[in-house]
């Protein structure tokens, strides 16, 4: 069997090869994959209309599902007949840069990339950044933001403290609240581990600090949050919001739209807010993304480049925001000033934005990926099994650190 897998690869990738030495080069398209929908690379298309007539280069944008994109990715790379620009996963762009496969756009393009990071929220452009090396500029962005029911909760909770409060008055009417982002992984921590002062690494992401006091602190809380009317069971947010039962969510920001659509019965009847703030007083969120990449065999570079920064226009933002409405894929555009154009209702606008401002994005190191299991596995031991938060993180770190060993770091 493993005979024949690794023919079948062979195979692909010699087609993959045959095809980028026969087909010729063509100086006036570029081909971009789109990790994503296809609505959302018609889009694209459409809009590179604009891109052409200022360029006379077109733009060929191809969407890819995210469940194989990472495979065609690295297949694309062995037969070295890659795109010329790629959209990926935030935590991408490192793993596939290090291969030598994207290019260092910080090096090619140092005042392009200046001028994009100084308009880009600060919590998602310091996650495309590996060191000194830029290997992606951020495409769109997704936040947690906090849901309530206006009618059952009249002011939402600003602290941990109120957080507390609130869901032991919400048990005691037989409600509860939904953590309904990466709850009991790592993702759904992360917010509560940096509210709490804590962090994954050091600020040169050269040293796990997993295992501090702060980071015990918060998974403590988290599993607190579990005791005290969280489900450990998946519960639709719209349902539970809908019916009054869980009528507090933490919750990933495309949840408006699903909200607005799945529950038109509660209009009116509910708000977002910023995370409550823990005891740092920071109210930091999760932030993540696509980004978008130039890669090193393209024959087009520079305009490849110029055509990211096409995209990154605020005005361009606008209607990437505006189509993505349509589909309800509901992304938000990291450039900050396109948000002084976005048609968006004022008071979740102002939400957003400001928990924009204070939100991170995944570790930039090299290996996060494969080290998050451990930090899946600490979270899961103390809120499924009541284990020792200290001791788990402690567990989570060691492991955590030989990935970063390995990776050389």
């Amino acid at each position: 069997m493993i005979k024949k897998i690794s023919a079948v690869l062979l195979i692909a990738v010699y087609a993959l090869s045959c095809a980028g030495c026969c087909a010729p080069v063509k100086k006036d398209r570029l081909v971009m994959w789109l990790v994503g929908s296809e609505a959302q690379a018609r889009t694209i298309m459409e809009l590179s209309e604009g891109f052409r007539e200022e360029t006379g280069v077109s733009v060929e944008c191809q969407a890819i599902s995210w469940g194989n994109a990472h495979s065609k990715y690295l297949t694309s790379i062995a037969g070295e007949v890659t795109p010329d620009i790629g959209t990926m996963g935030l935590t991408w762009g490192m793993e596939f840069g290090e291969l030598g496969a994207l290019l260092d756009l910080r090096a090619e393009f140092p005042g392009g990339v200046a001028e994009l990071e100084e308009k880009t929220f600060p919590g998602i452009a310091e996650s495309t950044k590996l060191g000194d090396k830029v290997f992606g500029i951020p495409l769109d962005m997704s936040i947690h933001v906090m849901y309530y029911r206006t009618d059952i909760i009249p002011d939402p909770p600003a602290t941990w403290e109120e957080l507390e409060a609130t869901l032991l008055d919400l048990k005691a009417r037989d409600k509860g609240m939904v953590l309904d982002w990466g709850s009991l992984q790592w993702i759904g921590f992360a917010p509560f581990l940096w509210q709490a002062g804590g962090d994954f690494f050091n600020k040169e992401y050269t040293e796990v600090t997993l295992d501090s006091p702060e980071a015990a602190r918060a998974l403590d809380f988290l599993a607190l949050l579990y005791k005290s009317g969280v489900p450990k069971t998946a519960v639709p947010l719209e349902q539970g919001m809908r019916t009054g039962d869980y009528p507090l969510a933490i919750s990933g920001n495309w949840k408006i739209i699903s909200l607005t659509l799945g529950a038109p019965e509660i209009k009116d009847k509910w708000g977002i807010a910023m995370l409550p703030a823990g005891p740092s007083g920071r109210r930091t969120a999760f932030i993540g993304g696509r980004i978008m990449g130039v890669f090193a065999r393209s024959s087009m570079k520079e305009k490849a480049f110029e055509f990211i920064k096409f995209l990154s226009r605020p005005e361009i933002q606008v209607r990437l925001y505006e189509a993505s409405l349509e589909t309800e894929d509901s992304y938000l555009p990291p450039n900050m000033d396109t948000w002084k154009k976005l048609t968006m209702g004022r008071k979740f606008k102002k939400v957003l934005e400001e928990q924009a401002r204070d939100a991170k994005g995944p570790p930039p190191v090299l290996g996060w990926d494969a080290g998050t299991r451990f930090v899946n596995h600490a979270v899961q031991m103390v809120v499924l099994k009541n284990a020792d938060a200290g001791t788990e993180l402690g567990k989570a770190a060691a492991e955590m650190r030989k990935k970063l060993k390995k990776a050389g770091k």
